[in-house]
């Protein structure tokens, strides 16, 4: 027996549903968005703000063709299935979306969300490539003392870096 999270008398959504619905992290950053802004915001405001989540800048910055991408994920995937789970009111026309009464089955667990830091690791992938590919370059140049370098040191080095910095991404993700 599967066990139900909403009130009797209205259509019930299994913990099954509930997860899958908030197993996407757009889907989850909706809901989030919603809290924050009381009644119907537009599509556009909330595409804006997801795709500056997405590409760490600021709704500013947001370029037409990163707001697009995102309004045309939730258009047509996110937002249609979290109004049929009761989640949230859409209207399509419109392009307004608003909390709904099934979104209360949903702050438990995005309140438990939003207190874990979200590290973007990707930065640290990104600054250890670089840091190992500097001295890789400078060989590849002939400069001294880093010519004097083996490949075989540079790769020792380059793996030992990502498998710290792997390392310190499970520890922090199983931690949280």
């Amino acid at each position: 027996m599967m066990s139900q999270l909403s009130q009797p008398g209205r259509d019930d959504l299994t913990r099954d549903d509930l997860f899958s619905m908030l197993r996407n992290e757009r889907r989850r950053e909706v809901i989030h968005y919603l809290r924050e802004h009381e009644g119907p915001v537009d599509l556009r405001d909330l595409s804006e703000y997801i795709a500056a989540m997405e590409n760490d800048c600021t709704p500013e910055e947001v370029t037409y063709k990163q707001r697009k991408r995102v309004q045309t994920a939730l258009y047509q995937m996110h937002l249609p299935k979290l109004a049929d789970r009761r989640i949230v009111e859409y209207d399509r026309r419109a392009g307004r979306v608003e909390l709904a009464a099934g979104a209360d089955d949903c702050l438990p667990y995005l309140v438990a969300d939003a207190a874990q830091p979200h590290r973007r690791w990707w930065r640290w992938y990104l600054l250890v490539a670089g840091v190992v590919a500097v001295p890789v370059v400078l060989a590849a140049a002939g400069l001294e003392p880093f010519a004097s370098v083996s490949g075989l040191g540079y790769a020792v080095v380059a793996c030992a870096a990502f498998v710290v910095i792997s390392v310190a991404q499970v520890v922090q993700e199983r931690g949280d």
